[in-house]
């Protein structure tokens, strides 16, 4: 088993992963000011992770979250993390080309996220929505009619999330409070205007970047979303097709450490 390591933004998300690359018991646990996340990691791997097990990671947060998950993998004996960043071109069961100009510097949780949901979906158009700390929405495209799996990132877009939206509201305004409950058709009270804008925003976005990249392509896009605000973004989409899929990032992954 291979212990696959997603670093985000606010959580570290991670699984085992069997050697055809399905992945087992996904877990997740925020590191967003928490201390002595390496001691909390170790409680929660110890006997779950064997020892020697090989680890593979990517991270785009600072470096003491990742000084911490290397501590844990020492202090349970496992193997050296390798830390993966995204590449100019994956070759495995999915092919993709990273359109970036310097592909170097696409965030390695888009990078594999992509790589997961072409393995899952494989459609001549994807768009891939990752609604976290923030949300992205990566375009995806297949190179030839004949093999969707065979596809090129052609380039995306980065917003806040859904709660960094929220937190900038409360924090940065006297009179709107800290906005929790549902979105609605029409808004009612204050709470219900603030839930519903930030949501519906998220979705506008999606919707916007659906509609210009089928125009390019003459075709309709597949959408799939990910992250811990994929279903309420989705619940705002009035897009068909469109999934959710949970763990993208992880599967991408999955297909690193068997395959690169």
């Amino acid at each position: 088993m291979t212990l696959l390591i997603d670093v985000g933004n606010s959580a570290i998300k991670w699984a085992q992963a069997a050697a055809e690359g399905q992945l087992h018991d996904p877990q997740r646990a925020l590191h967003r000011g928490v201390a002595d996340i390496a001691s909390r990691l170790v409680d929660r791997w110890r006997g779950k992770v064997l020892p020697g097990a090989m680890v593979v990671a990517c991270n785009v947060a600072g470096d003491d979250v990742v000084a911490a998950v290397e501590q844990a993998a020492r202090t349970l004996a496992l193997g050296a993390v390798r830390w993966v960043r995204a590449q100019p071109r994956f070759d495995g069961p999915v092919s993709l080309v990273n359109g970036y100009r310097d592909p170097q510097q696409l965030g390695a949780d888009r990078w594999h996220g992509m790589l997961g949901a072409c393995y899952l979906a494989p459609s001549p158009a994807l768009v891939v929505v990752n609604a976290g700390t923030a949300t992205t929405v990566d375009c995806i495209e297949a190179k030839s009619d004949s093999n969707p799996r065979d596809a090129r990132f052609v380039g995306g877009f980065i917003v806040p999330g859904v709660r960094l939206m929220l937190e900038s509201l409360a924090r940065e305004t006297a009179g709107l409070p800290a906005a929790t409950g549902a979105a609605s058709s029409f808004p009612d009270n204050t709470d219900a205007a603030i839930i519903t804008g930030v949501l519906d925003a998220q979705a506008g976005l999606v919707h916007q970047v659906w509609r210009r990249f089928g125009a390019r392509l003459n075709a309709t896009p597949y959408v799939v979303l990910t992250g811990g605000s994929a279903a309420a973004v989705c619940a705002r989409l009035s897009i068909e097709p469109a999934t959710i899929e949970h763990n993208l990032v992880l599967r991408g992954l999955a297909l690193r450490a068997q395959f690169d």
